[in-house]
């Protein structure tokens, strides 16, 4: 599909010759514009005014031409203003045509710079009927289509990349403008974000088809990345010419940006890398070349900005009281697209999965596919005095003792995870635990996170403001529970779009999400559906495609809303690192 490109050098003459007609017409139809306006004003003006006047008005060039002009038509006898007009009308229409004919031809020459191509003004024929189809068809069809337009704007991509001369990388600049203006319309980003993180979900499964894996990841994924460094450039020159900050983040849409920081971020994943042959710290080119010394992640994001990436809108699932909390710089690892030592396994891309590994405690330092107890005390939260001076303090050590993680691959979902016998809180009971438990069942079919907590039987905080607050809870109606359980994610190491997309900040889950809370003698369960609101499977579409790659640690936290309620304390805490969803054992 891709036309064959010609040298620059070839385009040339024919461009000096469209220049030389502007330059023609411009200077024909500014001389007969003159003469139909400005000429019979002037002359009859120099006759009526004295010397000094004239003088004034005119200048001295000026009134020597006129001096001369008046002369000449006095010697001629009686001036026909008339014939006058009608040689500078035919001059301006002459002008006007000659205007139109070099119009065309420079038009013409966008064409011949990429010979063969197509023009920007077939290439939006071609993206409003893309636009359309993906208006009317059914969202099964949406990747072929979508991947099918931007593959028509790979060759102009390649140019922009490789070729020199400027006149062709302007001509594919115009063209992926185009691209650019598609994607910033909101039901096409909307649609290629579901179609990315379907392939994503694909890829983890293994049931892509290579040759069409390789197209997306050499073709697809860098075109868009292309369309979004044009994009930029442009911000950066309007901001230039208006004298002013460039600021990505303000001043027009971000779904280009979005698209090009999710390609790029997927594209330096080490499984990847590993499915298109390439070594780790080479970068990933247009057409599936890997280039020695290429620019890092780091690099290419730069080139589109540092642009703060919001995956879950200001409110969706936070606290309504929490609106002025303090904004402490977040902690944990160093800012890296995929911090610590690269991940290696089940680097084979599709139909190649890794063996099969339970999700057990960590037990060394630098281990992965585990979890742990984290450090509570590091978690901050609302202070004794927090409702007057608005004021957060680090947390005491959690109240309960993690007690059981389980990592769960199952399509047949679990929704009561504390009676289910594919559950691990039966195998508890049966061991001999009779503590009571608080269990949170998160539901992202078909993977589930169930974590189980235990009451110490020596708790020694049943008369500390939390322990009051603890025993309210759970008296509560389901409704009243949910706008005091909160979650603080904190992200450990990871991609960029994950430290981006997850901010250290309180969450109240049950606000946004499907909740379900079940209450028995020896146990309370929060059951969450992860997926049962936009912004939910936003996060959970942003987690599981980048699972493998991060660490993150979880403050669970019974919000004070009374002053006999504070300060605050995490309840339970819980840090997981690099959970390998190919590795899970199917229940």
């Amino acid at each position: 599909r891709a036309p064959t490109m010609p040298t620059a050098s070839a385009t040339m003459p024919a461009r000096r010759r469209s220049d030389g007609k502007m330059a023609s017409v411009a200077v024909l139809a500014a001389v007969g514009a003159w003469l139909a306006v400005a000429l019979p004003r002037l002359v009859e003006g120099r006759e009526s005014m004295g010397e000094a006047a004239a003088d004034g008005i005119f200048g001295a060039p000026m009134l020597s031409f006129v001096d001369m002009l008046v002369a000449r038509l006095s010697g001629a006898g009686a001036v026909s203003w008339h014939g006058v007009a009608m040689a500078s009308s035919v001059s301006l229409l002459a002008g006007a045509a000659l205007f139109r004919t070099a119009k065309g031809s420079w038009k013409a020459r966008d064409g011949t710079v990429l010979s063969g191509g197509q023009t920007p003004e077939r290439l939006r024929v071609f993206a409003d009927w893309a636009h359309q189809q993906v208006s009317e068809c059914s969202p099964e069809m949406h990747r072929q289509i979508i991947d099918d337009v931007i593959y028509t704007f790979a060759t102009y991509a390649q140019r922009l990349d490789r070729e020199t001369s400027r006149e062709v990388r302007k001509a594919a600049e115009l063209r992926l403008r185009v691209l650019v203006d598609l994607l910033e319309t909101p039901s096409m980003s909307s649609a290629l974000r579901r179609v990315n993180w379907a392939w994503v979900r694909d890829w983890e499964l293994g049931s892509l088809d290579r040759r069409e894996a390789r197209l997306r990841c050499t073709v697809i994924l860098p075109t868009i990345c292309a369309a979004a460094a044009v994009q930029r450039t442009d911000r950066r020159r309007r901001s230039w010419i208006r004298s002013t900050p460039s600021s990505p983040t303000h001043g027009g849409p971000q779904n280009v940006e979005y698209l090009a920081a999710w390609a790029a971020d997927f594209l330096e994943r080490p499984d990847v890398r590993g499915f298109l042959g390439l070594a780790l710290g080479r970068s990933t080119s247009i057409g599936g070349s890997g280039k020695e010394a290429g620019p890092s992640r780091r690099t290419q994001l730069e080139r589109l900005g540092s642009a703060n990436y919001s995956f879950i809108g200001e409110g969706a699932l936070y606290s309504d009281s929490d609106t002025d909390e303090d904004t402490s710089p977040r902690t944990g690892g160093d800012v890296s697209f995929f911090g610590g030592s690269p991940v290696v396994a089940n680097q084979g891309g599709p139909n190649e999965n890794g063996s099969l590994a339970a999700f057990c405690r960590r037990e060394y330092e630098g281990q992965e596919h585990c979890w742990d107890v984290p450090d509570s005390t590091s978690t901050r939260v609302r202070g004794p005095n927090y409702l007057t001076d608005r004021i957060k303090v680090q947390s005491k050590s959690s109240m309960l003792e993690l007690v059981e993680v389980d990592l769960v691959k199952t399509f047949d979902e679990i929704v009561h995870y504390g009676v289910n016998p594919r559950g691990k809180v039966l195998d508890l009971r049966e061991k001999g635990d009779s503590r009571f438990f608080f269990v949170m069942n998160f539901r992202l079919v078909p993977i589930q996170l169930c974590v189980v907590w235990a009451v110490p039987k020596d708790a020694s905080w049943g008369a500390d403001p939390e322990g009051v607050l603890f025993e309210r809870f759970l008296a509560m109606t389901t409704e009243q529970r949910s706008t005091r359980l909160k979650v603080i994610p904190k992200v450990l190491e990871g991609p960029w779009l994950v430290k981006q997309g997850v901010p250290e900040r309180p969450g109240v889950v049950g606000k946004k999400l499907a909740c379900e809370y079940f209450m028995r003698p020896d146990h309370l369960e929060f059951s969450v559906n992860c997926i049962s609101s936009p912004a939910g499977r936003r996060i959970v579409q942003l987690l599981t495609g980048a699972a493998r790659h991060f660490s993150m640690e979880l403050s669970i936290v019974l919000e004070g809303q009374a002053q006999d309620e504070l300060p605050e304390r995490v309840l339970g805490g819980l840090s997981v690192y690099k959970g390998d969803l190919t590795k899970l054992i199917a229940r």
